[in-house]
Order: C-alpha cells, then sequence, then structure tokens
C-alpha cells in the first residue's frame, strides 16, 4: 500500500509542476516583461517542467518494478526545480 501511494504522490508532483508550468508561462506572456526576458523564462520554466516529468517518470517506473529504496537525487532535483521556480517568477514579477 505504501508503494501505491508514493506513486500517486510522484504523479501529484508532475502535475503540480504541468500546472505550474502553465500557469508561469501565461504571466510571462501576458505581463509588463519586455518580450525576450518573458520567452526566456518561459523556456526555462518548460525545460524544467520536462526535468521535473522524468524524474518522476523514473520514480514511478522503479516503483512499479519494487525498487523502493530511495536515493536522495529526485528529492534534490525536485526541491532545485522548485526554487528555480520561484526565483524565475520573482524575476518576471520586477519586469
Amino acid at each position: 500500500m505504501p508503494i501505491i501511494r508514493t506513486g500517486l504522490a510522484w504523479r501529484r508532483t508532475a502535475m503540480s509542476f504541468a500546472a505550474v508550468t502553465l500557469l508561469f508561462a501565461r504571466l510571462a506572456l501576458t505581463g509588463d516583461a519586455p518580450w525576450p526576458i518573458a520567452l526566456a523564462c518561459v523556456i526555462a520554466a518548460a525545460t524544467a517542467c520536462v526535468i521535473a516529468l522524468l524524474v518522476v517518470w523514473q520514480r514511478v517506473g522503479a516503483l512499479k518494478h519494487g525498487r523502493t529504496s530511495l536515493n536522495g537525487h529526485a528529492l534534490l532535483l525536485c526541491a532545485i526545480l522548485t526554487v528555480g521556480y520561484a526565483m524565475l517568477g520573482t524575476v518576471l514579477m520586477i519586469l
């Protein structure tokens, strides 16, 4: 049962990253930021989302095959991506 809940938690993480990326793109494209900076921020957010989706895909696949040993890399990468989203959002809000 914990493996199923863990897989669902990773899937929710992926959905959260995708939702934040879409909201971030909307903010960048409808805000007052100059378009080159907005475009660069959208590309950075989309790249971060793809990386997060790859991490989630790897973790869920490992759980399906019974590999439940955790390495800290996936969690650390998700934390770094979250901080990156916050910094990109700050850049857009300042501009």
